[in-house]
């Protein structure tokens, strides 16, 4: 055997372990499109305001900022459309969670720094009736709690009506979901600096080992923020996600550079979606949700049943067409064909693809192309053996020949499946996906694969290659 036709074989070996050794176990490392194993399903109501009327212009910005959320979050072949002039369904496949998905989805994720004026006191414990000598001294208490409590309750409506006298502020509470002690009511000014501001936003860790947010500042930011900071050293700067206060340090130094951290008792998930609501920016018009649920495979237990049933029998009938045809050679296609089906699905993994229903038709309609490469290489290969070369001179010419119309005919098939994907939504772009990594892979099955297993076939077997 010459030097290349080992390194061939080498090439095919090594290309095809490492694509088992990847792919297994395939069970559970596909992701399945939501026509095959559901996902979540969203339907939000575009408000038309005066400050933000919905235009079309506004409409695609928004579906352009949801996308961005969507994409960054790792959710595959979503589905994001308008419906009628005010309304956007979400179709999110592979998600179980609805609200985690609402939360990234449906926030407006408007993010400023804002000078503390004025904060109110939480309600201090209900007085306990053994920590006092006699009933007068525990009535006494009662009375005094209850008007420090109602002190605190009230303190949302006079930071509001006190907010309305100061041109740019706002009455905010603190974000109390985040499990640490009671509400607290913040008086705030103007904003200092803006989300526009913004230039990028990764979850980090600080020095406790906390998680948090870490955001960095454009030109224009970093100053502003370098300015609010040393005018406000000893004082609290809030950090305000959507109108709440997250959080509200006080700041030790002027900080230069343009960077800050955000912390507010996060888990990871919600300081994962936060960063990512704020690198995709806010949303430019103000929304609603009219429906969230998870759903189940839209397209049925009995029609995935009868689909992949289908495919697994067009494939099986094709295995059999090429033995009992063209017999070893026929062999040899199967083998092929078996390696294209194992590279299809190790790509699949690689890129995070989803597949979907019309992404398996994909799948079905790669083998069938790549089985007409190995017929067109065979076809070829008679040719020669009829113009009385040996069995080895007439598989050379005849991969040579069949070599230019194989990629002739994928190229062209897989500028169109680029197309899909790049202009394509939801199951659509799913087609093209698979069909873009099947084309790619019979390529390589065709060119490599098939022509190694008759190179070695030949050698060890030179009567097994007969004259058609």
């Amino acid at each position: 055997m010459v030097r290349r036709d080992k390194a061939r074989l080498w090439v095919v070996l090594v290309v095809t372990v490492v694509a088992l050794v990847f792919v297994w176990p395939v069970k559970g490392r596909v992701n399945l499109g939501l026509d095959l194993k559901g996902g979540v399903h969203i339907v939000l109501q575009v408000k038309d305001t005066a400050e933000n009327p919905i235009g079309e212009d506004g409409l695609e910005r928004l579906l352009s900022v949801l996308r961005n959320r969507v994409d960054q979050y790792g959710v595959t072949e979503p589905i994001i459309q308008t419906s009628g002039r005010d309304r956007v369904i979400i179709d999110l496949p592979g998600v179980q969670d609805p609200e985690a998905a609402l939360e990234l989805i449906g926030k407006t994720a408007l993010l400023e720094f804002r000078e503390v004026l004025d904060v109110s006191q939480p309600a201090p414990p209900a007085p306990i009736r053994s920590n006092y000598d006699n009933d007068e001294q525990f009535a006494s208490a009662q009375e005094r709690w209850k008007a420090a409590a109602e002190m605190s309750q009230n303190a949302e409506k006079v930071f509001a009506e006190r907010a309305s006298g100061i041109e740019g502020a706002i009455a905010s509470r603190s974000d109390e979901t985040r499990g640490g002690g009671e509400t607290r009511y913040y008086l705030l000014g103007p904003a200092e600096i803006a989300g526009k501001d913004l230039k990028n936003a990764v979850v980090d860790y600080d020095n406790l080992n906390r998680v948090g947010v870490s955001i960095s500042f454009n030109s224009d930011g970093a100053v502003a923020f370098e300015n609010a900071t040393g005018r406000l050293v000893g004082r609290q700067l809030a950090i305000v996600l959507d109108g709440i206060t997250i959080s509200a340090p006080v700041v030790q130094d002027r900080i230069a550079g343009g960077n800050a951290h955000i912390s507010g008792r996060f888990t990871l998930d919600e300081a994962t979606r936060l960063s990512i609501m704020l690198r995709a920016g806010s949303l430019p018009l103000e929304v609603e949700v009219a429906e969230n649920r998870s759903v189940g495979p839209s397209l049925g237990a009995d029609s995935i049943r009868q689909g992949m049933e289908a495919g697994l029998f067009g494939t099986a009938m094709v295995f059999v067409f090429m033995i009992i045809y063209y017999q070893l050679r026929g062999f040899a296609a199967d083998l092929a064909l078996g390696v294209t089906i194992l590279l299809i699905f190790a790509g699949l993994i690689a890129f995070n693809a989803t597949l979907t229903m019309p992404g398996i038709a994909g799948i079905i309609l790669t083998l069938g192309m790549a089985v007409d490469g190995n017929v067109l290489i065979y076809e070829r290969i008679k040719e020669e053996q009829r113009a009385g070369k040996t069995n080895m001179a007439a598989l050379d010419a005849g991969f040579r020949k069949a070599l230019v119309t194989i990629l002739d005919s994928n190229i062209t098939t897989l500028i169109a499946a680029v197309v899909l994907f790049f202009f394509g939504t939801g199951p659509v772009r799913g087609f093209g996906v698979t069909l873009s990594i099947g084309l790619v892979a019979s390529v390589f099955s065709n060119v490599l694969v098939t022509r190694a297993i008759l190179q070695l076939f030949t050698r060890r077997q030179k009567p097994a290659l007969k004259r058609g």
